[in-house]
């Protein structure tokens, strides 16, 4: 099979998911059990890598915009599942912009998970007490915007272990 079909194909089963995800019950905002990224999404080819290495897309690292802190999941750190996540935004110039608040989980085709951290969201950043997120290494892309349309994006990228026996 060549590789865009390979990804089409990732992307329908991913869609899928996300779609099973959603309708659930509970949905999107039930936090005990939320999952940010779905075994199916964690399953997915990564992003390739660039020349020079890493997988972060040319310009894709700014600080234009507010700024972004990641406190948990520490970057290039590891924890157990289920992971805090905590993201805190702090204004620059003009004030933050909720609505412009963009997450992605970056693979071969990125998957955009804001809509299950939205209601975790504020102008003042992200906390999830306990996501689901399956077991492996992830890179999570954050941008958000003031209201000047001055824009921040910042990768983290984490491992969660294996859940103990």
């Amino acid at each position: 099979m060549n590789r865009s079909i390979k990804a089409f194909c990732l992307v329908v089963v991913g869609v899928a998911a996300v779609g099973a995800y959603l309708s659930a019950p509970g949905g999107a905002h039930a936090s005990k059990d939320l999952w940010l990224i779905t075994p199916q999404e964690a399953a997915m080819d990564p992003a390739p890598d660039l020349p020079g290495g890493g997988v972060t897309a040319i310009g894709a690292e700014s600080d234009l915009g507010p700024k972004i802190d990641v406190v948990k999941p520490i970057n290039g750190g590891s924890a157990p599942p289920p992971v805090e996540v905590e993201i805190k935004f702090a204004q620059k110039g003009s004030p933050v912009d909720p609505e412009s608040l963009k997450v992605s989980v970056v693979k071969f085709i990125d998957i955009d998970i804001t809509d299950r951290v939205r209601a975790h969201s504020s102008t003042s950043g992200i906390h999830v007490p306990g996501a689901q997120i399956p077991s492996g290494k992830h890179t999570v892309r954050i941008s958000i915007a003031d209201k000047d349309g001055l824009r921040s994006v910042k990768d983290v990228t984490f491992e969660v272990l294996d859940k103990k026996p």
